[in-house]
């Protein structure tokens, strides 16, 4: 071959090398918008999914938050409850030792022999302090419980008394227990 045919011959590749180049630059200059347009819908369905979670977090921390709200009133209901019921027992013990002082007053006005007088005494404040304190417990587990004991009397048992309040399954038989003893609950 002469020198003027593979200068042609080289020319020809090298134009036929520019038009396939230019090919390739295109074909992956289309496929680049299209990875770009793929990143940005992973990334916009990943910042709807972080919304969702987070709605969803928002809403479990405002449930949590009004559970306990609930739960430091009922608290606040029953200290006020134990409360009343400490100062109904103060003012029992007041009247037990303002009775006891007016037997040994009336002891030595009389002849009994103080033990004696004693003795009736306490027997008789400790009848009236039973049957008051029989009555306050009575009146205060069925107050204190009232959903308890309208679980139970609907027929629900121990096990879904205990999960539906939030008690132990000890706690709820001792109450409904005690109640029994009491005689307040009709089942």
């Amino acid at each position: 071959m002469q020198p003027l045919q593979y200068i042609l011959l080289v020319g020809a590749v090298v134009i036929v090398g520019a038009f396939v180049m230019p090919k390739r630059k295109q074909e992956s200059a289309l496929s680049a918008p299209q990875s770009v347009q793929n990143m940005e819908t992973a990334l916009e369905q990943f910042m709807e999914n972080m919304e969702k979670d987070n709605e969803e977090l928002v809403k479990l921390v405002a449930s949590a938050q009004q559970a306990s709200n609930q739960e430091a009133t009922k608290k606040d209901e029953r200290i006020a409850a134990l409360e009343k019921r400490c100062e109904h027992l103060e003012e029992q013990l007041r009247t037990t030792v303002s009775h006891l002082s007016s037997v040994a007053s009336a002891r030595s006005q009389t002849s009994l022999p103080l033990e004696k007088m004693t003795a009736l005494s306490l027997s008789e404040t400790k009848l009236t302090q039973d049957s008051t304190i029989a009555q306050i417990d009575s009146e205060s587990i069925n107050a204190r419980y009232p959903e308890l004991f309208q679980l139970y009397g609907a027929g629900k048992s121990i096990e879904v008394i205990a999960k539906k309040l939030g008690m132990n399954k000890g706690e709820v038989s001792l109450i409904i227990g005690l109640a029994k003893q009491e005689g307040t609950l009709h089942v």
